[in-house]
This record gives C-alpha cells, sequence and structure tokens, in this order.
C-alpha cells in the first residue's frame, strides 16, 4: 500500500499558497534507484481545495425509450459522414448510479496521485478520479502545457453527473463525460521497451461490458508523453463503440487552435444544427479563436483522408500544447464555453475567478454524436503523443489559415515523425499485452464478478490475462451477488 497522503502533515500555509502544492513520497523506486532511471513513477499527494464527490444516489436512473437520437443536419453534408450520427448515442447511467452528493463546500485535501517523469516531462494522474491527467509540466520551458484546475469542484455535466473540469480526461463507451469521471480506476506498473516504468490504467466497462486501458509511456529522453489505448470486445456479438480524449488547455485572447483541415462540421446550442463551416471564419467570427465567440459552440475538423491527424493550441508566442495520434484516432474539435456571462460563469463555477481554458479533442469517429460498430472479438489499438509545439508566431497568427496549419504539421513532424509514431504503436502493442509487475491501486469488484458469473455459466472468461482483476477487489457493492 501507498501512503501517499495518509504519513503527510496538512499546514494551514497550503491554504496561503492556494494553489495546488505537489509532495512527494518516493515509493514505487526507492530514490538510489531513482538516481539511476531516467524514467521514473512514483506516488506524491496532490494537494488543493476540494470538495468531496460524496455518496452516490441510491435511486435508479432509467433512460429514455430510444438508443439512437439523430441530430438536425445541413443536407449539404455528405451522406458518408452522416452515416452513424445519432447511432447508440442516447444517454443511460444504470447499471452504474448517480453521483450528486457533492456540495460546494472545499475544504484543503490530499489526493493520491501518480507522477511518471523523465528529464523533459512530468505528467500528474490521478487515479482515484478516473486516471485524469491533471499536469503536464515541460521541465526544460518550465511550462504547464495544460489547463490545470487550481481547485476540485464536480458540476453537473457527465453521464453520471459529477464532473471536473481541466487536465486530460479520457471518454468511452457513451457519448458524455464518461462514468468513472469521478470514481477510482485500477493503475498498475508495466515494464516499457527500454525497461522503464509505464503507467497502466485499466477498467471494467459495465454499461457496454467490455474492459479498457491507458498504457502511458515516457521513454527516457522523450519530448513527449505516450498513451496507449487499447478496447477489448470480448463479445460474439457488435458492440457500439466511443471514445474521446478531451484536453483543457489555458484559454487567452492570443491563443489559437490549429487542426490540419480546409473545413469543419460546427454544431450550434442555440440551433441544434450540424452544418459545415469553412475555416477559419464562419458567421463573422475567427472560430479558432475561441475568445472572438459569445456563444459555446463545438467544431469538429474534416481532416483529409491520408492526412495526419493532430491538434494543437498555440499562444500569441507560437507556443503550447499539441496532440498527435496514429490513425485510428480520426476526429479533432474545438470547444469553447463562450464569452457571454452564462459561458464565463460557468468557467468561475468549476475553479475560480480569472480561470480560463478551453477544449482540444481527439475522438474515434469525426464527430461526437455518433459512435462506431465494433466487431466481435477485436481489439482497437491506438497511440496518442502529448508535447509542447513551437511554432513561427507569425505565420501561426498570419492571415493565410492553410499556411498556419501546414507550418503546425512540418513543425510537428520534426519533433515526432510520424514514421517514429508507427513506430513506437507497433512496440506499444506488444507491451500492451504484458502483465504488469505490480498492481499500484485496486479499483471496483464488478470485473472479478463477471468472471465469477461467467464461470458459473461456464462461458469464456471476457477478462484478459494482462489485466489483473483479483478476487480482493470484491467488495460489499458486489456481495448480493456471491
Amino acid at each position: 500500500m501507498h501512503m501517499s497522503c495518509s504519513t503527510a502533515a496538512m499546514s494551514s500555509w497550503f491554504w496561503q499558497m492556494n494553489k495546488v502544492v505537489l509532495m512527494s513520497v518516493w515509493l514505487v523506486s526507492v530514490a538510489s534507484a531513482a538516481a539511476e532511471q531516467s524514467t521514473t513513477l512514483r506516488w506524491e499527494g496532490y494537494y488543493l481545495p476540494a470538495a468531496d464527490v460524496g455518496p452516490e444516489n441510491p435511486l435508479p436512473m432509467f433512460r429514455g425509450p430510444n438508443e439512437d437520437e439523430p441530430p438536425r443536419v445541413d443536407p449539404a453534408i455528405p451522406a458518408e459522414e452522416r452515416q452513424y450520427l445519432g447511432w447508440r448515442v442516447a444517454w443511460r447511467a444504470l447499471p452504474y448510479r448517480i453521483q450528486d452528493g457533492y456540495t460546494r463546500q472545499k475544504q484543503l485535501r490530499c489526493l493520491d496521485a501518480l507522477v511518471l517523469e523523465n528529464q523533459t516531462l512530468r505528467a500528474v494522474f490521478l487515479p482515484q478520479l478516473g486516471g485524469r491527467l491533471v499536469s503536464l509540466i515541460h521541465k526544460a520551458a518550465s511550462r504547464e502545457l495544460l489547463a490545470r484546475n487550481p481547485v476540485f469542484q464536480p458540476a453537473n455535466l457527465a453521464l453520471r453527473n459529477a464532473w471536473f473540469s481541466g487536465g486530460v480526461e479520457w471518454n468511452t463507451t457513451l457519448r458524455g463525460h464518461y462514468y468513472l469521471t469521478c470514481s477510482p480506476v485500477f493503475a498498475a506498473q508495466v515494464q516499457g521497451t527500454q525497461g522503464e516504468p509505464v503507467l497502466r490504467l485499466y477498467e471494467w466497462d459495465r454499461v457496454r461490458c467490455f474492459p479498457w486501458q491507458i498504457d502511458f509511456h515516457l521513454p527516457p529522453g522523450s519530448p513527449v508523453l505516450l498513451a496507449h489505448i487499447r478496447i477489448w470486445n470480448p463479445h460474439d456479438v457488435e458492440i457500439p463503440m466511443y471514445w474521446w480524449t478531451n484536453i483543457a488547455v489555458p484559454e487567452r485572447n492570443d491563443v489559437r487552435v490549429l487542426v490540419p483541415a480546409e473545413t469543419g462540421l460546427t454544431h450550434s446550442y442555440e440551433r441544434g444544427e450540424l452544418t459545415i463551416a469553412k475555416l477559419p471564419r464562419y458567421e463573422g467570427r475567427d472560430m479558432t479563436y475561441t475568445t472572438q465567440s459569445q456563444r459555446a459552440y463545438d467544431l469538429f475538423a474534416r481532416i483529409g483522408q491520408g492526412q495526419r491527424r493532430w491538434i494543437t493550441a498555440l499562444d500569441g508566442q507560437g507556443r503550447g500544447l499539441f496532440e498527435v495520434s496514429t490513425d485510428r484516432l480520426r476526429g479533432r474539435k474545438i470547444f469553447a464555453w463562450g464569452m457571454s456571462q452564462g459561458g464565463r460563469r460557468w468557467q468561475e463555477f468549476l475553479a475560480q475567478p480569472g480561470f480560463a481554458y478551453l477544449e482540444i479533442q481527439a475522438g474515434l469517429a469525426q464527430t461526437q454524436m455518433e459512435s462506431l460498430p465494433m466487431p466481435p472479438k477485436t481489439a482497437w489499438q491506438w497511440t496518442e503523443a502529448f508535447g509542447l509545439l513551437e511554432v513561427d508566431p507569425k505565420i501561426v497568427h498570419g492571415p493565410d489559415w492553410t499556411a498556419a496549419w501546414k507550418a503546425a504539421d512540418e513543425a510537428l513532424e520534426k519533433i515526432l515523425p510520424r514514421s517514429q509514431m508507427d513506430m513506437w504503436n507497433q512496440k506499444f502493442i506488444e507491451v500492451s499485452i504484458r502483465p504488469p509487475q505490480r498492481v499500484l491501486q485496486m479499483a471496483s469488484g464488478w470485473a472479478a464478478l463477471e468472471r465469477r458469473r461467467c464461470q458459473a455459466q461456464g462461458l469464456p472468461d471476457p477478462l484478459p490475462a494482462h489485466l489483473p482483476f483479483p478476487p480482493e477487489s470484491l467488495g460489499t457493492e458486489q456481495a448480493p451477488w456471491l
């Protein structure tokens, strides 16, 4: 057992700082071993003013009669882009219970964090809160690449209600913020391609009944954090599948989002219709500068066939975080709250006055209004990379949109060539089925219960051998079925 929070004393000094304070306790590797390794994985205490998630609501929340929700669509959108729009995206929560027991009473708390670090980057994860990547610091540049929320404040925005802003979240199964956003996930340490530690986060999804995992790689000397995702359909039938990685980055007047596309599909929350927008300007405003819009909006990029898939948010100096992936992760999106009083209030309500963020996102489909059919007995795998991008600001913020995104595309190729990422992806596929060296955190017992059910009925084990769901994870919630 780790003791990152339980052994640390809280002091009133932390209150006066009014910001996140990271206190290190080395437990995964001792200091002497860490000094010899260029990549380390360890527990830390992550301190910040935080509200309590509170108890789950015991009352079931039933879904509507329809599983599909076809959106209103501009007739100009080609048929091939409309094929799965609205398919299997209707809200549902059961068998999960609603998380609505939180308050707005915050006090200083210590959250258990896992820190993956090499010479260049320092990544901080919260495995008790869905594995959220809350901080990614580029050490040489002394720069936080993410919008790191200075508080933890749930609000009613997720599939189970409770959701918090900031960092990078991992959403699967169904359109929306994932069921485990404010719940623990399993964490384990795996041996990487060069013997370095790899952080694996994983769980069993109770709605579609499948296991998912994310292996976080930070090879020695790597300028990027790599996330290798593996989803497994253990069934004999096709299931609907959804995945979107949502990345919060600072929002300012000088921040421009670049994506390798000439057009996009935009969704107006007022009109509720999906329409084609020529980039970067639409209805008199530049949609790649989120502070130019009074209203909240989604913009899904229409990236051409064969084009490398990435998105970045660059400031007035041409610097900022980028995300890039192998080809399976097709979609890219910009989300903004808008500059109206309501949009600004939402930002503050989720954090504190002065904290503003926008989101750049990446997903399996072109939009978030669709699921994709996943064949039976199939694994889908891909790799994403996150890092610091630097591009000539005169081009980034110049009048030529195509020149701007192509300059970023060229800069990205120099930092992380497409061929190198494809090579890494193949190596990570091999690592993804390695059993872990140790389990760092236990989560729910639902996967272990599913294994018991299948054994009792003489059915094949739906759980991969490389994902430990030990009997010790069974608890009081599973007791009625045992």
